[in-house]
């Protein structure tokens, strides 16, 4: 997870970043630690200067203990808006319909169909706009 999240913010300098994860409240925790230990690559080392506000998303929250529902809540946050952090797994319905042919294909094809599933989706709520 280290990895994923740090590579996918390298190359744009970002003064605040706002991440969204189920257990953000545990793997937060040593995150900077481990992005300075030895064996995290120099080039996924985040800058100084950017801060990092971590949080749990809203249909996750109630299932972790108190202590983390507060300092985790988007709820509490200004700047986030009224999100629920929850976006990024709402295609997982739609996804896991094709989930068995997907797993048949050979590692092009899988991209392909779920590129294409997901920008269906994408065009779907871009429609949904327009009515």
């Amino acid at each position: 997870m280290d990895y994923i999240f740090l590579a996918s913010v390298m190359g744009v300098m970002f003064q605040l970043i706002f991440a969204s994860y189920d257990i953000a409240c545990q793997w937060s925790t040593h995150l900077f630690t481990r992005m300075n230990a030895s064996t995290m690559p120099e080039w996924l080392h985040l800058p100084p200067s950017t801060l990092v506000k971590f949080f749990v998303p809203k249909f996750h929250l109630p299932g972790h203990i108190i202590k983390c529902q507060a300092p985790f809540s988007f709820n509490f946050t200004p700047g986030v808006g009224r999100t629920d952090g929850e976006g990024v797994e709402r295609n997982w319905s739609m996804l896991n319909g094709i989930a068995r042919s997907v797993s048949m294909m050979g590692p092009g094809g899988q991209w392909d169909t779920l590129d294409d599933f997901c920008n269906y989706a994408n065009w779907r709520k871009t429609i949904a706009l327009c009515e």
